[in-house]
């Protein structure tokens, strides 16, 4: 396992994950963060070469963060999740249901399972295509 200090963030796919919530956090913080009102630490693990790193997101003070952290700093968080690096990000952009994820293992939770459900607010939308004529029906 290497420490999360000597880890690349953009060697992993969930990196990509962590910047879109930074900038979610920019446009919607306090909204966020008065909803959620939690800090999360994600311990992403099967990362390249079998890395780990391990991220903080703050949804409890200010207008929210987002920051990769070493070991030491997971201490505070509400919620812990633990995830594969392939995983995370199909989780968060809802292309995997969180509740089948965590019934096959994929994704483990510690702390409070109150705060854990609250991370629907974090979910990451793609942008879908309008259809004409949809928004003129009444």
């Amino acid at each position: 396992m290497a420490p999360s200090n000597d880890v690349n963030a953009e060697e992993f796919k969930s990196a990509a994950v962590f910047d879109g919530i930074k900038e979610k956090l920019k446009q919607e913080g306090k909204q966020l963060v008065g909803k959620v009102g939690a800090v999360f630490a994600f311990h992403v693990t099967n990362g390249p070469g079998g890395k780990e790193s391990h991220w903080v997101v703050d949804l409890k003070n200010g207008s929210g963060s987002v920051d990769l952290v070493s070991n030491d700093k997971r201490s505070s968080a509400d919620c812990t999740i633990i995830v594969a690096d392939s995983d995370l990000p199909e989780i968060l952009m809802g292309k995997m249901n969180p509740q089948m994820a965590f019934m096959k293992g994929k994704l483990k939770i510690k702390g409070k399972m109150a705060a854990a459900f609250k991370l629907q607010n974090l979910r990451l939308r793609t942008p879908k295509a309008r259809l004409s004529g949809f928004n003129q029906m009444e």
